[in-house]
């Protein structure tokens, strides 16, 4: 790919599965000046009622304008600037659209992002995000009372259709990403610990081997284990990163991780992994050890 065309990282998970959550701590290691961050529920084909009226959840390929949405990834990858359109998920309706010029990295986030298959092929890098189904119902149900303008008994009532949908459109896309989320929880609201699984691709890539040798100077929080076959059938290694892990060592395993990346090795551990952008204070060691890690395997995409 020649430097001249931005990076572009493209992001997938069902409703309230971190999404948004991970991609601030991606804009806060590159700059905001330096990304152009996409979430593609703008491409909502129609509003929260007519959605209602057609019986179509939010995740239904038929509720989106998948193609739309492919032209304006193909623009943007290609350093094209678009008018994108803007779905407002408090009133349920859409604006007006909004310019939309390509940085440095397109930061693409949604639930269909890989659909269909091919759009895999325009990213640097694919993530998708799989926390457990209890953690992601609480995370949802908080979210959408919150800044969506649902209330309780209505985010329940639409729980069995939005997950019939995820099962159909959503987790078919897991086995295109290079990199598997999953976070687990002992109860909502407790630390989390997570999960990756760095796909091998071709062959295992430099970010691998360079976890590999901090994981073998770390504490036991930062656990890994090299080539194993997940539930997909790819070969990939697996990093497990627990909630206990001590603000010293995950320093440490910070700037092991950035040593080779000048431009990721200034940011300080404490503005990362924050999972409210309203309160500086809730912020998960491992997430932001998450957030480092998929950007410093991005940037070593283009090295």
């Amino acid at each position: 790919m020649p430097d001249t065309q931005p990076l572009m990282l493209g992001l997938v998970g069902d409703g309230a599965s971190g999404k948004t959550t991970l991609a601030r701590g991606v804009v806060r290691l590159l700059g905001s000046n330096g990304v152009t961050p996409i979430c593609l529920d703008d491409y909502h084909r129609y509003s929260r009622a007519d959605r209602q009226a057609r019986a179509l959840t939010d995740v239904d390929p038929e509720a989106n304008d998948l193609d739309l949405m492919a032209r304006h990834l193909a623009a943007l990858r290609t350093g094209e600037a678009i008018s994108k359109p803007v779905y407002d998920h408090r009133s349920g309706t859409h604006r007006a659209p909004e310019t939309v010029a390509a940085t440095g990295l397109i930061l693409a986030y949604g639930m269909l992002t890989l659909t269909p298959a091919s759009l895999a092929n325009l990213f640097d890098l694919t993530v998708y995000l799989e926390p457990d189904a209890a953690l992601r119902h609480a995370w949802r149900l908080a979210r959408d009372v919150r800044e969506r303008g649902y209330t309780p008994d209505q985010v329940r009532a639409l729980r069995d259709s939005r997950e019939r949908d995820a099962a159909r459109f959503v987790q078919i896309q897991r086995p295109l990403a290079d990199i598997v989320v999953r976070y687990h929880s002992s109860a909502p609201g407790a630390g989390l610990t997570i999960e990756l699984l760095l796909r091998h691709g071709k062959q295992r890539d430099a970010t691998s081997a360079l976890i590999a040798q901090i994981a073998n100077q770390a504490a036991p929080g930062f656990h890994f284990t090299p080539t194993i076959s997940d539930e997909d059938g790819h070969q990939c290694d697996q990093l497990i990163i627990n909630t206990n892990l001590d603000a010293s060592t995950a320093t440490q395993i910070a700037q092991a991780l950035s040593a080779d990346q000048p431009a990721l090795s200034t940011i300080p551990l404490s503005s990362l992994g924050h999972t409210s952008s309203d309160d500086p204070t809730t912020q998960s060691l491992p997430l932001a050890l998450t957030q480092l890690i998929i950007v410093g395997r991005l940037l070593r995409e283009r090295n």
